[in-house]
Formats: structure tokens, sequence, C-alpha cells
């Protein structure tokens, strides 16, 4: 992507935007942030993928149809109408893409490139999360609709970017069980996106679309087994720094007493983990012709993400002990 003075234009104000959502201690005004993220995103968006104008649309009409709920239960809040919080919550569950109003997401992320793909599914769901946190409610029963239809229905999907869009609502699940506490929703998301960036750098080193391309082609062995450790990080396997996303939030759950939600959240996990590992395991199995292992055949950045994420999480440990 080519970073012209619009698209940088774009960018400044959507951090802009966040940045007055997040910060705000009034409901309008976190509104206007939330609509100045929007407009600046629709900017971004517009690539060579010929379906990024009816991405656009699709995702115009969704975010417009969630403002216009959310500022119908702020003006019911001002009412003091006893509805007005759940309406508000239905809007941010349908502007973040949460399940049951996930389906948008799949269909929008289709027609947009790996960077905005990202913007999507971390920056964007920044201001509604905080919003959801100021709320201070917990929807348990959509938590628990979003972690089974993120783990059941990303097992049968080839492509990357539905993997990805999955992969989201199943930790959204995640994230709006610890919404209260923001310390840990933002220590969650942080890491979540560094492992998304990890996990896009290596499909676009790649340059592959779809799983059955990791299978099909010959690439590197060490890139293989390197795109097979991002993701068993974004699995969260323990010695990799995506365990400290799962640890975190179970022993969250164990200290309130949530066990019903932390035994739904062990089971969604395990069948999450078998389509994170799939692909890149039978890439490395399948491979009929191993190239030789070849040191200089990544880049040093590559490198970098790659020792990050298997020695962070014995830091992250280590540095919490020491309180």
């Amino acid at each position: 992507m080519i970073f012209n003075s619009t698209k940088m234009l774009y960018y400044t104000t959507m951090i802009i935007g966040v940045m007055i959502c997040v910060s705000s201690n009034n409901w309008m005004m976190m509104w206007s942030g939330l609509e100045i993220s929007l407009m600046s995103f629709l900017g971004i968006m517009p690539s060579k993928n010929s379906l990024s104008s009816e991405s656009m649309m699709k995702y115009f009409i969704i975010q417009g149809t969630s403002s216009a709920i959310l500022i119908m239960g702020i003006m019911f809040m001002l009412m003091e109408i006893e509805l007005s919080s759940y309406i508000m919550v239905v809007s941010i569950m349908l502007k973040i893409g949460m399940a049951p109003f996930h389906n948008w997401v799949l269909s929008v992320i289709d027609g947009l490139s790996y960077e905005c793909v990202f913007v999507l599914l971390t920056m964007i769901k920044v201001p509604p999360l905080m919003i959801l946190s100021y709320m201070n409610m917990t929807i348990w029963v959509t938590i628990i609709i979003s972690l089974v239809v993120g783990a059941t229905m990303g097992i049968n999907q080839n492509s990357m970017r539905k993997m990805l869009g999955y992969s989201s609502i199943y930790n959204l699940g995640y994230l709006c069980a610890c919404i209260s506490e923001v310390s840990i929703w933002v220590i969650y998301m942080l890491i979540y996106s560094f492992m998304l960036i990890g996990i896009i750098t290596y499909i676009k080193q790649m340059n592959v679309f779809y799983f059955n391309q990791v299978m099909i082609n010959e690439f590197d062995l060490k890139l293989k087994i390197s795109f097979w450790l991002m993701m068993l990080s974004f699995g969260g396997v323990p010695p990799m720094l995506g365990f400290i996303n799962k640890l975190m939030l179970l022993e969250l759950m164990v200290l309130n007493n949530q066990f019903l939600i932390l035994l739904v959240m062990i089971i969604s996990s395990l069948i999450v983990m078998f389509y994170y590992t799939r692909s890149a395991y039978m890439s490395i199995m399948m491979s009929s012709i191993s190239m030789k292992w070849n040191f200089f055949s990544m880049n040093r950045s590559m490198l970098m993400i790659l020792m990050l994420n298997i020695t962070f999480l014995s830091l992250m440990i280590f540095s919490k002990s020491m309180y």
C-alpha cells in the first residue's frame, strides 16, 4: 500500500476520532469520535480488489444503522427509559461485529486489503469497546454465542480472511468477558494486535489467500515452520505469547467464580486451536519436496516477530512475579 498524502490524512483523522472517543467524558463526543473514525476508515478501504466498493457500501450501511441505534439509546437514556442501556449494547455489538450480529464482518472482509483487515479487526473496535466498558454491562449470553460461533464456524473455512474474521469474533467473546476490567482488555487487545500483525506479515510474505495454497506451494521449510509457530501463538499454546491472553482471562473467570463461561472458553479454545494449526501442520507433513534450510530466506523483522512470540510470555510472567 502506498502512503500518499490522502491516505495519511485519513489515517490521521481516524486516529484522532479514536482518541476523541476514548478520552471524552460525555456521550455525544463519544458518538462524534465514532463517526469521525467511521468516515476516515471509508477513505482507506478502496483497493485493487473488485469487491472493495461493495465492502465499502456494506460497511457504511451497517455502521450508519448502528450509529443511529446508538444515538437513539442515548436519547432514551436522557429520557430515563429503562431499555436505553440494552439498546446501546445492541448497537455496539452490531458495530464491532459480535455474534449474533457478525455476518457483515465476513462479507466486508473479503473486499479489503490485509492492511485494512488489520485496522478493521483492531483499531476500529477500540472506541465501541471503550463505550461498552463505561456502561459496565457484561452480556454473558452473547459472549457464549460469540465463543461458540467463532470456534465452530471457522473449522470449514478455506479463506485466510474468513479465518481471521472468525478468530476476531471468537476473541471478541474473550474481550467482552473482561470488559469491566479496562487494564486487562487493553492488554489483551495489544497482544492480539501484535499477533495479528505477525500473521498478516507471513501471509503477505507467502502471497496466499487460501489455506490450500499453503499446502500445494513449495515454500521454504523455515518459512512454513515459522508460519506454524505463529499459528500456535495465535491459538494460545503455552510456550507462545498468545497464551498470556487466555491465562489472564481464565484467572479472572476463576476469581469471579464464572465457571460456566470458563468451561465454554476452554472447550472452544481447543476447537480454535485445531483450525489454527491444521493448514500449517499439513503443509509441513504433506510437503513432497523439502527445500534446504536457508537462514537468509526471511528478513530480520519476521525473525524478530517470531522470537518475540516465543520468548515474551516468560518475560511477562517473570515481571508479574516481581510485584
